[in-house]
C-alpha cells in the first residue's frame, strides 16, 4: 500500500510539474502548485515524521495562496499571459520528456550517494529539479519564475530530507518557500502600486 502511494505521488508530481510548464492560465498554475505540494508531502513522509512533513504541506499551500491572492488583487486587466503556439507546447512536452528520461537514468546512481533515500523520493526530486529549471529557462515573467523556483526548491527539499531531519532545517526551508512567494507576489503587484508623496 505504501509503495503504491509513493508511485502515485511521483506521477502526481510529474503531472503537476508538466501543467506548470505548459499552462498559461494563472488559476490552473497556482492550483497545480498546491497539488504539487501534496505529492511533496507524501514523499517527505517517507523520511520525516508526520508533524514535520505537514510543515512542508502547509508552507507550500501558503506559498501558493500568497501568489494566488497577489494575482487576484492584480486583476485580469493587468495580468495578460502570453498564449503558447502549438509548436511551443509540443517543444515543452518534448523537453519535459527528456527531463523525465534523464531523471529516470540518474536515479540509480544517485541512490548510491543518498543511502537513506527511496527510489520514489530520488526520482520525484530529480523530476522536480529538472522541471523547475525548464520553467525558469523558458520564461521571463514573474509568476512563471516564481513557479519555477518553487518547483526547483520542492525537488531539492525531497532529496534533502533524506539526509537531514532537523526541525530547524524544516523551518528554514518553509521560510524560504514563503519568502519566495511573498517577494514574487510583491513583484507582480509593484507596477500597479501608486506612489504617494
Amino acid at each position: 500500500m505504501n509503495l503504491n502511494l509513493n508511485d502515485v505521488a511521483v506521477l502526481l508530481l510529474s503531472l503537476t510539474a508538466l501543467i506548470l510548464l505548459i499552462s498559461h492560465d494563472w488559476r490552473l498554475s497556482v492550483s497545480s502548485l498546491g497539488v504539487l505540494y501534496l505529492g511533496v508531502f507524501t514523499l517527505v513522509l517517507i523520511s520525516w515524521p508526520m508533524e514535520m512533513a505537514v510543515v512542508k504541506l502547509v508552507a507550500g499551500w501558503i506559498s501558493a495562496s500568497v501568489l494566488g491572492i497577489g494575482l487576484v488583487n492584480l486583476g485580469n486587466r493587468q495580468y495578460r499571459p502570453n498564449r503558447y503556439l502549438p509548436s511551443e507546447i509540443i517543444f515543452r512536452f518534448s523537453a519535459a520528456g527528456l527531463v523525465s528520461l534523464v531523471a529516470i537514468s540518474l536515479t540509480p546512481s544517485l541512490l548510491e550517494w543518498l543511502p537513506g533515500a527511496s527510489y520514489e523520493q530520488t526520482l520525484g526530486g530529480l523530476i522536480l529539479i529538472g522541471m523547475g529549471l525548464l520553467i525558469l529557462g523558458f520564461t521571463q515573467r514573474p509568476l512563471q519564475t516564481a513557479l519555477g523556483l518553487l518547483t526547483f526548491f520542492a525537488g531539492f527539499e525531497i532529496l534533502y530530507v533524506t539526509i537531514e531531519s532537523s526541525v530547524l532545517v524544516a523551518g528554514f526551508l518553509a521560510l524560504i518557500n514563503m519568502g519566495v512567494a511573498l517577494v514574487f507576489a510583491y513583484l507582480l503587484l509593484a507596477p500597479t502600486l501608486e506612489v504617494e508623496e
